[in-house]
């Protein structure tokens, strides 16, 4: 594979976990020459494929989203509907949703394999799985991405391509380019980009993880599980104490 050097130091400089970084990192692969890209297309030298797992933070996506669609690139955001901590059912979840695709961005299933077998399940009934998911997604927020993002992929699913649906994890989106991703802020240890840039890439950020302002991983988590306790509390008591049954209340902030 073709790699190029960076000809600017920032690229290789710390990471924060902060919007601010995350909107020079992605105009400085602009200025690189690298042109976005989704995961039905032909991917040239130079092409990059942006993606969010959204595994607990649909309001930090939302503030993600802007920041690309600023920026001209259309990302593909993963949405775990087996996740307890939102619903792609409920109105300002669905809204944040379709609010991304408005700005461009495509919208998929991020399947949980750990919902439904301890272990490995055969082709055919991940596939029945995954497209029953789909199916559910696409009548909350009309059409959605054939790729998938599996969510905590154990090994038997790496590299792997299955009929019906396209997986994040394929070969040629897995080995056959670069692949940079988050997970548990893994970016501090080493920078996405410290030692070259790679002739292609698949870029993974979880948007929980971000913010206004840098924290760690710990300190993300906590905040992120007080203020869905918070939310919980308020709901449950203006909607079953109190009886309001406007939920446009609960719209997410993306300022934080």
């Amino acid at each position: 594979m073709t790699t190029h050097s960076p000809s600017d130091q920032s690229l290789a400089g710390p990471v924060e976990f902060t919007y601010d970084w995350y909107e020079r990192f992605l105009a400085e692969l602009l200025d690189a020459g690298y042109t976005p890209a989704g995961y039905d297309d032909s991917l040239a030298s130079g092409g990059m494929i942006v993606r969010h797992d959204i595994d607990f933070s649909p309001r930090k996506a939302l503030r993600m989203g802007e920041i690309e669609a600023d920026l001209g690139v259309e990302a593909t955001y993963f949405v775990l509907l087996t996740c307890p901590l939102y619903n792609v059912f409920y109105k300002p979840v669905r809204t944040v949703l379709q609010e991304l695709q408005s700005m461009g961005h495509t919208v998929g299933v991020h399947f949980s394999t750990h919902q439904y077998w301890n272990g490995e399940a055969a082709a055919n009934v991940v596939t029945e799985r995954v497209l029953a998911e789909r199916e559910a997604l696409s009548s909350a927020v009309g059409d959605v991405s054939e790729a998938v993002s599996f969510h905590r992929p154990d090994e038997w699913l790496f590299r792997r391509s299955f009929e019906g649906f396209i997986s994040t994890y394929e070969e040629r989106f897995f080995t056959d380019i670069a692949y940079l991703g988050d997970s548990n802020q893994r970016w501090r240890d080493q920078h996405p980009l410290a030692d070259d840039r790679p002739e292609k890439l698949q870029i993974l950020t979880h948007p929980g993880l971000w913010g206004a302002e840098d924290a760690d991983f710990e300190t993300r988590l906590a905040g992120e599980l007080d203020r869905e306790l918070d939310r919980t509390r308020r709901f449950m008591h203006e909607q079953l104490v109190d009886k309001k049954y406007n939920v446009d209340e609960f719209q997410y902030e993306t300022n934080e």
